[in-house]
């Protein structure tokens, strides 16, 4: 092990770099947003501070000393993510109420939290190639050795980190986890032999605090989760998924106490906690999809995309005795977590399906009489639904004269519009009715809203309908080329 110790520590380092990229979208994603944005501003300026890295790092190479400097970095590093949870909250909140514009705001926010970190591990691999280079005639050699174990290092970081530490332990423990990785591998340095034994204590005791944020932070949501179901309205649970960061808190309104579910920057879903009106609807516009059954429409088979709170399905099958619901969530701990503080109960009419909502269209050969849209990212609808592709798989997954109802945060008109215009116009090419009917009362076209968009091939006549102005040259959302980011309003 000794032998290859520089190559152990480029490939852990590596996998930490990874590691950190995943969890910056995640702690960004609450403030700013899960959409393209975030991973944009994410992946570029971490590449950036990457490259900067990778200059100074070859500087430092040179004046050799670099088991010394190896450390130093090592433990910088560490100091640097180790501050990172206790720190990022307050600058991300700041950041995203002065800065209304979210790519702005990400930008910034991930430059001051993460570009350091980043910079830092960047120096780590001129320094390990120069410290391996004792034959220029296999540095081509040795070079690509150490690329390669780094590459494949940050692969099984992307692995390790999506598919296991985020959904295992959230973005706080992660982050603490990975420091202690730095702190550990100075030990590797110069196969566990220090010459001064302060350093070893330092070291330690950074390790030491790192497992004892963990120990605090570990039981911060059992304690909450109990306050939660208890009625607390400061306690504040928090869950990182597969799919994004979940907050689930109290709130007191005039009609009542109210558990709402914030995944991302989006407010997904709340219910009732009283005893007799836990099936009932908390947001308006969700009332909106029993426009489904206007003109008569006979419904019996119901498709729901996006579950989150289970709120809508809840009332559906409290409210239609008769019927029945399939319902397609994406993220089976949101499920979970609705089963566990959202009330939601298992039933012979309601059928829970873990899975992707187009992936399950692309297959799905059922035919549904009505099939309703809320799935969401943060407040960016899933841009695969939104497709002229995806609007036939919808079609084709309805019988004859079913209908298609898709929730959509819009104006009617002015410059908040511009994805209702083509979104409606992406539907037209595949319903011949689509209409609109907003979610609120207001005369205003210009007011951002929730807005319920109904496709159909039959007739329907709907009170409260509007006109979309649907300009000639309207574009039409395609797999290929699908900007929701791009029109969708910003809302602050």
């Amino acid at each position: 092990m000794k032998k290859y110790r520089l190559e152990i520590i480029i490939f852990l380092v590596n996998a930490v770099y990874m590691i950190l990229e995943l969890v910056a979208s995640r702690v960004l994603s609450p403030y700013f947003g899960s959409s393209n944005i975030v991973w944009t501003s994410v992946i570029g300026i971490i590449l950036l501070s990457s490259s900067i890295g990778n200059y100074l790092g070859g500087k430092i190479a040179d004046k050799g000393q670099a088991n010394k400097n190896i450390k130093l970095i090592l433990s910088i590093s560490g100091i640097m993510i180790l501050v990172l949870p206790l720190i990022q909250k307050s600058i991300l909140s700041i950041i995203s109420s002065a800065i209304g514009d979210s790519r702005i705001g990400a930008i910034i926010g991930t430059i001051l939290l993460f570009f350091l970190p980043s910079m830092f591990i960047g120096f780590l691999s001129p320094i390990i190639i120069k410290a391996k280079l004792n034959n220029l005639e296999k540095a081509g050699e040795i070079s690509g050795i150490i690329y390669a174990i780094s590459t494949f290092g940050g692969i099984v970081g992307t692995f390790l980190g999506g598919f296991f530490l985020l959904p295992a332990f959230g973005s706080t423990i992660t982050l603490f986890i990975l420091s202690i990785v730095l702190f550990t591998l100075v030990f590797f340095v110069e196969g566990f032999k220090f010459s001064k034994k302060k350093y070893i204590i330092i070291n330690v005791i950074l390790i030491a605090i790192n497992i004892a944020m963990i120990i605090l932070y570990s039981n911060i949501n059992k304690i909450n989760s109990k306050l939660i179901e208890e009625g607390d309205t400061n306690a504040v649970l928090e869950y990182d998924t597969q799919y994004g960061k979940v907050r689930i808190y109290n709130v007191d309104t005039n009609n009542g106490k109210i558990r709402a579910m914030e995944i991302d920057k989006g407010n997904e879903s709340a219910t009732y906690t009283d005893l007799d009106k836990r099936n009932e609807l908390v947001f308006d516009y969700t009332k909106y999809y029993d426009l489904m059954f206007e003109n008569g429409k006979e419904i019996k088979d119901t498709l729901m995309i996006g579950g989150a709170g289970y709120s809508y399905p809840k009332y559906f099958i409290s409210k239609y005795l008769d019927k029945n619901m399939d319902v397609v969530e994406i993220d089976e701990k949101v499920t979970e977590l609705a089963k566990k503080h959202f009330y939601l109960n298992e039933s012979d009419r309601l059928n829970l399906i873990t899975e992707d909502g187009r992936t399950y269209l692309n297959k799905n050969t059922k035919k549904y009489d009505a099939i309703l849209n809320d799935a969401f990212s943060g407040n960016s609808p899933a841009e695969i639904l939104t497709t002229i592709e995806a609007a036939e798989k919808v079609h084709n997954s309805l019988n004859e004269d079913g209908v298609y109802l898709t929730n959509i945060i819009s104006s009617v008109d002015g410059k908040n519009s511009k994805f209702i215009k083509a979104e409606i116009n992406t539907l037209k090419q595949v319903f011949k009715n689509v209409y609109a009917v907003p979610c609120n009362y207001k005369n205003d076209n210009e007011t951002v809203q929730n807005i319920m968009v109904i496709a159909t091939d039959s007739q329907m006549k709907l009170e409260n309908e509007v006109k979309v102005n649907i300009p000639e040259n309207e574009i039409i959302l395609t797999d290929d080329r699908c900007p929701v980011d791009n029109l969708i309003p910003i809302i602050d």
